[in-house]
């Protein structure tokens, strides 16, 4: 699988690169991700070399600088992925905050979104593997606590996209809205981050959310992790990212606590996954978490 990956994470940068778009802080951290996976190659390791330096990050939104900050950090730039995670977290702490939906939308103002808090938990496991930091640290314990105390509706049973700044919850909409490929994420940033600290209880309650999510929004008709809850309706949309994203958090699982019942359910999503269109870099995403879950087990 090792080939496989960097065969895909080539693909990513190539698309990465000839994305008319430009750069841009969100491109520049993709971009670093994906050439951390071809790091024993001195071509693309000069190119990721090239992007840190002129990576943008001047008046970067919260998450092009967390995105930013993953893939510094997955290239070994500790100092500078350390800057941006805390000062992102600082800017999301303001009462003027204003964060974007799933679709780019703005969100109310003040309003704490679940994708920051699960991006701001993964770059921090990630770095306090390399070296331990009090900061982080604590940063790291503010977005487990936020999304285990706050954005999870026990109600649901699931985990809500927004809460307000004061952190009760909406009202209406915002007040029942589930996207599943930002709980995805936040689970598999808390299970990462159980794994690290050696907590079973986290890990326990972070699979006990999983299972919860990936049962409610599989369709049961046709199959698929759905996209999005509101208003007490699954929405139909079921999208290749959201498939990529779910088979994530299933193969990351079984690293740290694994059975039956996880064993069906990566087979299932994956069976459905396969006929779901993706691009390379949310490809490689998974296929990371996969072989990161076959090496554990064997």
């Amino acid at each position: 699988m090792k080939e496989q990956i960097a065969e895909v994470a080539a693909k990513s940068v190539e698309a990465l690169l000839a994305d008319d778009a430009g750069t841009s802080a969100i491109r520049d951290g993709q971009l670093l991700w994906s050439l951390s996976h071809l790091w024993d190659q001195p071509l693309y390791r000069r190119l990721a070399e090239q992007v840190a330096e002129g990576s943008e990050r001047d008046e970067a939104a919260v998450r092009g600088s967390l995105v930013l900050a993953e893939g510094l950090a997955a290239c070994g730039y500790w100092e500078r992925a350390r800057t941006l995670v805390l000062q992102s977290l600082a800017r999301c702490d303001s009462a003027d905050y204003i964060g974007e939906s799933p679709e780019g939308q703005p969100m109310p103002k003040g309003a704490r979104c679940l994708d920051d808090w699960a991006q701001v938990l993964s770059v921090c496991t990630r770095l306090l593997h390399d070296h331990a930091d009090r900061e982080l640290q604590i940063a790291a314990a503010r977005a487990v606590a936020a999304i285990l105390n706050y954005h999870y509706h026990p109600d649901l049973g699931g985990l809500l996209f927004a809460v307000r700044g004061d952190f009760f919850h909406f009202d209406e909409y915002w007040g029942t809205c589930v996207y599943s490929e930002a709980a995805l994420a936040a689970l598999t940033a808390m299970l990462d981050e159980a794994g690290r600290r050696g907590e079973t209880h986290l890990c326990a309650l972070a699979g006990r959310y999983l299972r919860q999510h990936v049962e409610a929004a599989w369709n049961p008709a046709t199959g698929g992790i759905r996209r999005e809850y509101s208003l007490g309706v699954w929405s139909d949309e079921r999208p290749g990212a959201v498939q990529a994203a779910a088979v994530g958090a299933l193969a990351t699982l079984p690293r740290y606590q694994g059975g039956d019942w996880e064993a069906a359910w990566l087979d299932r999503v994956r069976d459905y996954q396969r006929n779901c269109p993706a691009d390379p870099l949310t490809e490689l995403r998974c296929l990371v978490r996969v072989y990161a879950g076959t090496e554990r087990k064997t």
